[in-house]
């Protein structure tokens, strides 16, 4: 009797959110007895340790321009299902889903496709626009992190609401030092210069105090530059991607989300699930896991000032920031990495 296949795809294993999500399932199904391959579209470095029996095909291609990658990943991938027979693909991100979705046509496999950031703030065009709502209600489930995810898509009747699977390594230490931590891409999204911006607005009140923003990305630079300029070069850094991050925050006072959107933030849940007070911007995702002022607290998008004060009055108050470390390692269970997993193998193979 022939084993079940599942087959992953994804523009790369690097880190972040969706590949450590692909990880931990390719992981399960792996020691389910699955046959278990990933496809990366875009790149084909792997960043993640991922189980001995799960096999990576890179169709990344030669060529920089997506545009002329575009025609290889139809072939390839269509070429791939027709071979390979996969009982189920499961694609990740709106791009990737509709590349996946029109390779796959006509030839009857069944498809799960995942959203994987807020659309309405990740700069998709009319195009991609489109393509999703004409393809999505031809996959046998859509998968969304969050509700609002959902609420734009209120055509579809194959919508399936799923968490990301969290675990961590590390629980919060009942002595913390005095830093402040974030994790994430050095990007615009993540808005780590807000977060810089309140840091510094703050930093004279709190001398005692330094930032740890982990992570890496195009911003580098830029970020290195505005902590020199503010001449907080002993106060702030950047250690960039490491591998024990748990580990690396544990004794963190406070961990900050100051992002302009996201899909839902591995780096928040993990925080929280450790038992963190934490301080998030209110976008996806946060809004629906952070009850503010209970077991942590939302500031609007892109306000520095309102960002400033909630890191002030954490670093103030420390039962009031405490008591929000607690309740949010209470609430994490609605997302830890077993009840999750549970809920993905419900929607593959249902």
């Amino acid at each position: 009797m022939s084993k079940s296949k599942i087959v992953f795809i994804i523009g790369s294993m690097a880190r972040g959110g969706a590949e450590r999500v692909i990880s931990i399932l390719s992981d399960a199904y792996a020691r389910r007895g699955w046959d278990v391959d990933i496809i990366c579209l875009l790149s084909g470095r792997v960043e993640y340790d991922l189980h001995a029996h799960v096999r990576v095909l890179d169709f990344s291609g030669k060529t920089e321009s997506r545009w002329a990658r575009f025609p290889g990943w139809l072939k390839n991938i269509r070429q791939y299902i027709k071979n390979e027979r996969p009982d189920v693909v499961v694609s990740f991100a709106a791009r990737i889903n509709i590349i996946t979705q029109l390779a796959a046509l006509g030839l009857g496999t069944r498809l799960i496709v995942s959203e994987r950031n807020d659309p309405k703030q990740d700069g998709r065009s009319m195009l991609i626009r489109w393509a999703t709502r004409l393809l999505y209600p031809n996959a046998a489930s859509v998968v969304f992190q969050t509700k609002r995810a959902q609420s734009y898509f209120p055509y579809l009747k194959n919508a399936c609401l799923i968490a990301n699977p969290i675990s961590v390594r590390a629980k919060a230490s009942d002595v913390p030092t005095k830093k402040i931590v974030s994790v994430g891409r050095l990007t615009k999204q993540k808005n780590q210069k807000m977060l810089i911006e309140a840091f510094a607005a703050i930093a004279s009140d709190y001398p005692e105090y330094k930032l740890e923003i982990y992570g890496e990305g195009d911003l580098r630079s830029a970020l290195q530059l505005q902590i020199e300029q503010l001449a907080l070069q002993d106060r702030i850094s950047l250690p960039g991607n490491v591998l024990n991050i748990h580990e690396r925050i544990q004794d963190a006072a406070l961990f900050v989300l100051s992002s302009n959107y996201e899909g839902l933030s591995n780096a928040l849940l993990e925080a929280m699930m450790m038992g963190l007070p934490c301080v998030s911007t209110n976008c996806a995702g946060s809004d629906e896991y952070i009850r503010h002022e209970q077991n942590g607290v939302l500031v609007p998008v892109g306000d520095r000032q309102a960002l400033s004060e909630a890191i002030a009055r954490m670093l103030q108050d420390r039962s009031y920031a405490q008591r929000m470390g607690a309740c949010a390692h209470e609430d994490s269970f609605v997302f830890a990495q077993d009840t999750v997993i549970k809920q993905w193998f419900k929607a593959i193979e249902l």
